[in-house]
């Protein structure tokens, strides 16, 4: 079995390790594959119970296709869910952007 040791970082973290299983998860959903997005789901739930994390309403509702085989909702959860990532994603970049632009036009003697 191949070592999962980066050679330069050192061994993957937990969140490294559970966003993979999440990757994982979306990946086997969208290609149909049941088996795999079980396994996958089931490795991310491991990961966020040992780090004191339980699973969401979006996660639990996943899980509860996953498991009455139910793909295609299954699909329709994570593209939902990922809306929504992208949305916030988009907001914080507008903020960071809106701060970045407020600094530039600041007086140097202003800025700290």
């Amino acid at each position: 079995m191949p070592s999962t040791r980066h050679p330069k970082f050192g061994p993957p973290s937990r969140a490294a390790g559970m966003a993979h299983a999440y990757r994982l998860m979306v990946d086997a959903v969208q290609a149909g594959d049941l088996a795999a997005a079980r396994q996958a789901y089931g490795s991310m739930m491991e990961g966020l119970s040992r780090v004191g994390v339980g699973a969401d309403d979006t996660l639990a509702k996943i899980g509860i296709c996953l498991r009455q085989g139910d793909l295609d909702t299954a699909r329709q959860v994570l593209d939902r869910l990922e809306s929504r990532a992208l949305r916030v994603l988009r907001g914080l970049r507008e903020h960071a952007d809106f701060a970045r632009h407020d600094a530039a036009l600041q007086p140097l003697g202003k800025l700290n």
